[in-house]
């Protein structure tokens, strides 16, 4: 009778549980607000601060996300604090001994976030002093990329009292922040004072410029400090509390252009996929190079572009060679070239797939403007009276063949105009039978079929811009370029003046102007060792919108700095 009442008595208990199973909520709007403070301990902004800690409560359970990057102290502690979680209040530990009368921040970007959704606060700061009083000045300012203008995220910003040129590269900064998405930053909490101030994108997270290929950015003078505004009291008739202090009006944030200074030019690799193609990668940009062949060598032809040099070669290499490199007459390098070894490769029946097919493609295709031309992917051998067919298909008229005679000269060449005068809004197929063209690699091209149909004057419009420089005897680089940063045209500007961009797709343009300091014709990067700031370029506040049958009047303005 007990074991049946017992087992009565487990079997309800176990029902219960199985009715009373968690289930996790569904359905209603995610949440999206970031946790917020309900308590400090002690008060944000205390004074004589004693002890090494305080904490931190908010109105819902947290995380903290990579508090090494994330959590920015001023000044700077040799050791990091310690983070712990406890509930919903974060308590911060120094392990440091505190210096004596001195303001302390310690701000967080991005880095306490809610436990559910992840939601983070955007920057909390916390500050006190040791002191008798919290300072109460700041700095101000944004970090743009020198060469494109963009704002620079989630970059270190340093500030120091002294003067000294040296400090960035061998000493940790006494006040530190940190760039938001839009590149601004502020330093608060600071003394009045000029200040030196320098950016960094940290590659070693040491807080000091150790690297070369660290970007920097720096400013040429020092700056004042400015007082910081507080936040409005919502209890306004809480006379109490104290005020907002305004900004000088004067005062604008300054703006401070990151870079990376020129390195050692030394090759980092080297790659031949192909017979007489060899590709060699350097560490930075490679301009007017030349080859000198310290061996026997086949004739050769070199293409250069940013970090990367081609030498396509006129027959194959047999034996192992070596070229000497020089950039500025100066030799950097001494590049090996080895015979290529192909890799086997046979189809389904066991045969050799060909590998070696000199591709062909076509550029400005439907262009009225710019001729069609071909271009290939190895330079190819001279030759006479190579025949092009291109096929008007007209609707009511019926076909209409023509045929094109190209030649190719002994030169280096890896692109062919073809000189034909195609109608508008025609629908055109341009036809080339295989082995035609050959390359000296001894490849061939395939077939090539190409369809497509010709543009109207009425897809095209004008663009008239105005430059105004300053008259002060430097030479200015004025660029258009296509919304997707393509170089539509270049002028090298010493006066203010107008410039007709003629016969332009629709669609949207970007503008450049270059302050050429050393009348290269180029952007040049700076150097901090030196002093050298980057040449300046600014841009237009707008893309231009040009449309078919139109012309727009614009002007760009340089804004002296």
């Amino acid at each position: 009778m007990r074991s049946k009442l017992f087992f009565g008595w487990m079997s309800s208990i176990l029902l219960w549980a199985g009715c009373a199973k968690m289930v996790t909520p569904v359905g209603g709007p995610k949440d999206v607000t970031p946790p917020s403070v309900v308590k400090e301990v002690p008060a944000n902004g205390t004074v004589n601060f004693k002890g090494n800690s305080f904490k931190v409560t908010f109105d819902e359970f947290v995380t903290l996300n990579n508090t090494n990057e994330n959590v920015l102290i001023s000044p700077p502690p040799t050791t990091a604090p310690l983070f712990t979680l406890s509930g919903k209040t974060l308590t911060v530990k120094f392990q440091d001994t505190l210096l004596p009368d001195q303001t302390y921040n310690v701000g967080f970007a991005n880095c306490i976030q809610d436990y559910t959704e992840g939601n983070p606060i955007a920057f909390y700061n916390y500050a006190f002093s040791t002191g008798s009083a919290v300072d109460s000045m700041m700095l101000e300012g944004r970090v743009i990329d020198a060469k494109t203008g963009q704002p620079v995220k989630e970059c270190f910003v340093f500030a120091y009292t002294e003067d000294v040129d040296s400090l960035p590269l061998t000493t940790r900064p006494q006040f530190i922040s940190k760039t938001q998405s839009n590149g601004t930053f502020q330093i608060k909490n600071i003394k009045s004072g000029d200040y030196k101030i320098f950016a960094l994108v940290d590659g070693d997270n040491n807080l000091i410029y150790s690297q070369p290929t660290e970007a920097i950015a720096f400013a040429p003078t020092l700056y004042p400090s400015v007082p910081s505004p507080k936040e409005v009291d919502t209890l306004a008739n809480d006379s109490t509390k104290p005020q907002p202090v305004p900004v000088d009006s004067t005062y604008k944030p300054f703006t401070i252009r990151l870079f990376r200074a020129i390195g050692e030019q030394v090759m980092t690799k080297s790659q031949n996929r192909s017979v007489g193609r060899y590709e060699f990668f350097f560490s930075e940009e490679i301009n007017d190079v030349q080859l000198r062949p310290l061996t026997a060598s086949p004739e050769f032809f070199t293409h250069f572009g940013h970090d990367t040099l081609v030498v396509y070669f006129k027959s194959p290499v047999t034996d192992t060679l070596q070229l000497e490199c020089l950039m500025e007459n100066k030799v950097i390098d001494t590049l090996e070239v080895t015979p290529y070894k192909a890799k086997e490769s046979k189809g389904r029946r066991g045969r050799e797939e060909r590998t070696n097919a000199l591709s062909v493609s076509l550029n400005n295709s439907g262009e009225l403007f710019k001729p069609l031309t071909l271009s290939f992917s190895y330079p190819i051998r001279p030759a006479d009276s190579v025949p092009v067919r291109i096929i008007a298909k007209r609707k009511y008229s019926g076909n209409d063949t023509s045929f094109v005679t190209l030649s190719v000269p002994d030169t280096f060449v890896m692109s062919l105009a073809i000189p034909f005068k195609f109608a508008e809004k025609v629908p055109y197929e341009l036809m080339i039978p295989d082995s035609l063209f050959h390359g000296y690699d001894d490849a061939w091209n395939d077939t090539v079929v190409a369809s497509f149909t010709t543009k109207t004057e009425k897809d095209y419009g004008t663009l008239r811009l105005t430059y105004r420089i300053p008259d002060n005897g430097k030479v200015y680089v004025a660029t258009l370029l296509s919304s997707s940063n393509a170089e539509i045209q270049s002028d090298r500007l010493t006066c203010s003046t107008t410039i007709v961009y003629d016969k332009l797709l629709a669609g949207k343009y970007k503008v450049e102007i270059l302050e050429d300091v050393n009348d290269n014709g180029k952007w040049d990067t700076g150097d901090y060792k030196e002093k050298r700031l980057p040449e300046v370029i600014q841009f237009l506040s707008k893309s231009l919108n040009v449309r078919g049958y139109w012309e727009l009047e614009e002007t760009f303005e340089w804004k002296e700095e």
